[in-house]
């Protein structure tokens, strides 16, 4: 029956990429580069414009700041007001902003999406004003002396604040979070996507302006567009504004391949389960190694519900409420979180560490490997269901040794051995254990 499912998803992943054709990619100038992915499966495009710049405790903060107030107004809609009127002109497109991640590189994404020229009435080019409203937004952003209007500038800080009360809030959030930043104390990877609450309060709008310009004047910049449409309108506008304005900048992040000790913190809240988060370092992360065999070795241990920590800790030894493995496959550690009774706080610790022995000596069945195998196939067959999951599929592996279609990265998975995933498993070491647990001893 996997095996069945197996050939049924590999024609099903075939049949998606009829329809789209490889990445059409040209440079603008020294460190921007103009992205378009033709795709005739949806009636809207969308345009983007990533920002990549170190992560630091010193600028995370007030990069996040600048990128939520950008998108907010600019000169030419100097309110909220006239840039949602314009928004609504134009079909009722969309403009925003994200943070993100990547390894220990910040992304400041900024998105505009509207339908497709086709549809628009009188022949308006609708790919255009986008592109001009995108451009308007990073280049003439709505200042007053050197610093974004402080109404505008207290509004944003406060709902990013209310974002991280939140992500504590969120225990199982907060747990794995906690454990990171244990984890990679003296590396810029423990530093969080918007900063801490205290350097968001400290950040003024002034020091959020500065911010932007340094990072619209030296950040890597990917440009991307997709869907259906010409993307030369859009391509000459980007051209007017990059067009000559080189930039260089260090962009790395740093793999350590192994744990020299493991490192225990347990923290104590008002919470009714408590959770075990563990650590783990390996050798491998892009651009330095291929991860394929460490993306389907953290599948089999615990990524999929017929996983080995999701089979057994949870399933057998009913340990805990769940265990699943997650793989950053920037950074190259892995994280092992799991919910349970304070009772079985050590039982399920080392439940977890004697699966993973248990792959170390090769005790894998094909089975697993196929359901593991499955699962990361559909998972790249999903991506391709949205211009957005397209679009982060793609940007995910902008500092990677070579970009990959969906095609190519499930070919990756299905040619992976059962003696690649053990080696892969033998070279994984433990790190760091957390465990938040309530009050009571």
């Amino acid at each position: 029956e996997i095996h069945e499912r197996l050939v049924g998803s590999e024609m099903c992943i075939r049949d998606r990429m009829k329809i789209m054709s490889e990445i059409i990619r040209e440079k603008i100038a020294d460190g921007v580069y103009f992205n378009f992915i033709p795709d005739n499966r949806f009636k809207t495009i969308r345009i983007t414009a990533s920002l990549f710049l170190p992560i630091t405790k010193e600028t995370a903060s007030a990069n996040a700041l600048a990128a939520s107030l950008i998108t907010r107004s600019c000169k030419a809609y100097p309110d909220f007001t006239s840039l949602a009127k314009k928004l609504d002109e134009l079909y009722g497109a969309a403009l925003y902003s994200t943070v993100r991640k990547l390894g220990e590189i910040q992304e400041l994404r900024f998105t505009v999406s509207g339908i497709d020229d086709k549809y628009a009435l009188d022949s308006v080019k609708i790919s255009k004003e986008l592109t001009e409203l995108l451009c308007s937004a990073l280049f003439e952003p709505n200042i007053q002396e050197n610093a974004f209007l402080g109404s505008e500038f207290a509004g944003e800080r406060r709902q990013l604040i209310e974002e991280l009360d939140s992500e504590f809030n969120e225990k199982r959030l907060y747990a794995v979070k906690r454990c990171t930043e244990i984890m990679c104390e003296n590396e810029p990877f423990s530093v969080n996507r918007t900063g801490t609450k205290e350097s968001l309060m400290d950040t003024t709008s002034e020091q959020a302006y500065k911010a932007w310009t340094n990072a619209i004047e030296s950040a890597k910049i990917e440009l991307y567009m997709l869907g259906n449409t010409e993307p030369q309108n859009a391509l000459n506008a980007f051209k007017q504004v990059f067009e000559g304005k080189n930039r260089s900048i260090g962009l790395s992040t740093t793999l350590v391949t192994k744990a020299d000790e493991v490192k225990r913190v347990t923290e104590r809240q008002e919470v009714t389960q408590s959770k075990l988060v563990m650590g783990f370092r390996t050798p491998y992360a892009e651009p330095y190694t291929d991860v394929a065999v460490v993306k389907l070795m953290c599948a089999v241990l615990g990524g999929t519900p017929s996983s080995k920590l999701f089979m057994n800790v949870r399933e057998k030894m009913s340990l805990c409420y769940y265990c699943a493995a997650r793989y950053n496959p920037n950074k190259g550690i892995i994280i092992i979180d799991s919910g349970v009774e304070n009772a079985n706080i050590e039982k399920t610790e080392t439940a977890i560490l004697e699966q993973l022995k248990s792959m170390q000596a090769g005790d894998i069945t094909d089975e697993e490997i196929d359901a593991a195998k499955l699962a990361l196939k559909n998972a790249y067959i999903t991506s391709l269901d949205s211009l957005a999951s397209i679009e982060n599929f793609y940007l995910s592996q902008t500092f990677n040794r070579e970009t990959l279609t969906p095609e190519e990265s499930a070919e990756k998975i299905m040619a992976v051995t059962k003696e690649q995933i053990i080696e892969a498993a033998k070279a994984v070491s433990l790190d760091t254990i957390y465990v938040l647990t309530s009050n009571e001893q």
